[in-house]
C-alpha cells in the first residue's frame, strides 16, 4: 500500500550535510513543496560551501516511483548538481527496481558523485 509522500529536509553544518528524509509516494503537490522547501533551506550556501557538503538522503520508507514521478525526481538531481555537493548519498531498502531507477536517473542526469546504499 503506497503511503502519502512526506519528507524532511535539514542543512547541518557542523557536519556538513544536507540531510534529508523522504518516505511514500509523491504527488504533485508533495513535488511542489519539497522544491520550495529545499531552495528555502539551501539558499544561504553558495557553490563553494556546497562543493564541501555531501547530500545524504534516506529513502528507506520511500516507494518505488512511479513512471509519472521520474521526471521530477529527475529534475530533483539536476537541482542538487546546481549547487556542486561533494557527493549525493541516496540510502534505501533493498529493492532491485528502486536501486535501478535511481541509477538510471543518476546516468541521465549526469551526477558523477552518487552513492546508493542499499540495506
Amino acid at each position: 500500500m503506497e503511503e502519502k509522500g512526506c519528507f524532511d529536509i535539514k542543512v547541518n553544518h557542523s557536519s556538513k550535510t544536507i540531510d534529508m528524509l523522504i518516505e511514500g509516494t509523491f504527488d504533485l503537490a508533495t513535488v511542489a513543496e519539497f522544491v520550495t522547501d529545499y531552495r528555502d533551506k539551501v539558499a544561504n550556501l553558495s557553490i563553494a560551501d556546497a562543493k564541501q557538503f555531501k547530500l545524504i538522503i534516506d529513502c528507506k520508507n520511500m516507494d518505488v516511483l512511479t513512471q509519472e514521478m521520474i521526471p521530477y525526481m529527475e529534475n530533483s538531481f539536476r537541482l542538487y548538481q546546481k549547487l556542486g555537493f561533494v557527493s549525493m548519498i541516496i540510502i534505501i531498502p533493498r529493492s532491485p527496481v528502486l536501486k535501478m531507477q535511481l541509477n538510471r536517473m543518476a546516468k541521465r542526469t549526469s551526477f558523477p558523485n552518487a552513492i546508493i546504499v542499499e540495506i
